[in-house]
């Protein structure tokens, strides 16, 4: 029997309860993709675009904090009262220069071959930029005084709707969970703006097999074919092919 709609909303705010506007990766290597593959902006369709070699910028840009020695991304909505949610990993530098034209040879230690194709990352010349950040650029931003409201705005019934029957994605986040693995993703648009409220909405999936959790991409095909794999071995059919990056969040805490 499927689970009313309202069952999963409150499922879904239950695991998201302790969201706070940051969201710790613990897997260096899906934090790197999720990182490279939106570099070329516009959301989950330019991340798309990027692992397709169009759109995306000549530099990729790695941004570190030294003071608590993590590495950090960030999400952007349209409303600037809520304009960033960081995406952080805790990890120890892997540049000692500011700039490499050659972030293959840097790279290739975290990625498969196939993957650094699929984000351009070789086969045109690129340079790789380690930006050191500031402390305020972190925590300034989320603590601005104002309360967190956590919304759902889509519950999908089948995963084929929630990876791309809406709104075609290329990454969703994963939390575990003892009835069933949340799958989420943030949705910016429409944001609901409130006085002193920062309305923060999302997407939801429950996966009830917690079958996801053990794969590294969320592949569909033009027949709207499922299948889980943990490494992209086709780059020569890409265009036909779907891949949704899962990145399991190990943790809502500030970093």
């Amino acid at each position: 029997m499927t689970p009313a709609i309202d069952e999963i909303k409150d499922k879904a705010l239950s695991i998201l309860s302790n969201f706070k506007g940051a969201l710790e990766i613990s897997d260096f290597k899906r934090f790197l993709l999720l990182n490279l593959s939106s570099s070329g902006g516009g959301g989950p369709a330019g991340g798309v675009m990027s692992m397709l070699g169009m759109g995306e910028r000549n530099a990729l840009n790695l941004s570190y904090d030294s003071f608590r020695g993590l590495y950090f991304d960030k999400l952007l909505a349209g409303n600037q009262e809520m304009s960033q949610i960081f995406i952080y990993t805790r990890k120890e530098p892997i540049m000692d220069t500011f700039f490499t034209n050659d972030p293959t040879s840097v790279l290739k230690e975290y990625l498969t071959q196939k993957e650094l194709e699929l984000l351009g990352i070789g086969s045109k010349k690129k340079k790789m930029a380690h930006v050191a950040a500031t402390e305020f650029q972190i925590v300034d931003t989320i603590k601005n005084g104002n309360q967190l409201e956590l919304q759902i705005e889509l519950v999908f019934q089948d995963l084929e709707s929630f990876v791309a029957g809406y709104d075609a994605r290329s990454r969703v986040f994963l939390v575990e969970g003892e009835d069933g693995d949340l799958l989420f993703d943030v949705n910016f648009s429409p944001l609901v703006k409130k006085e002193h409220t920062n309305v923060v909405s999302f997407d939801v999936y429950i996966d009830e097999t917690k079958e996801i959790r053990e794969y590294m991409y969320i592949t569909m095909d033009q027949n709207a074919k499922i299948k889980f794999v943990n490494e992209i071995k086709d780059t020569a059919n890409i265009q036909n092919m779907l891949y949704c990056l899962v990145v399991p969040v190990s943790s809502f805490d500030l970093p």
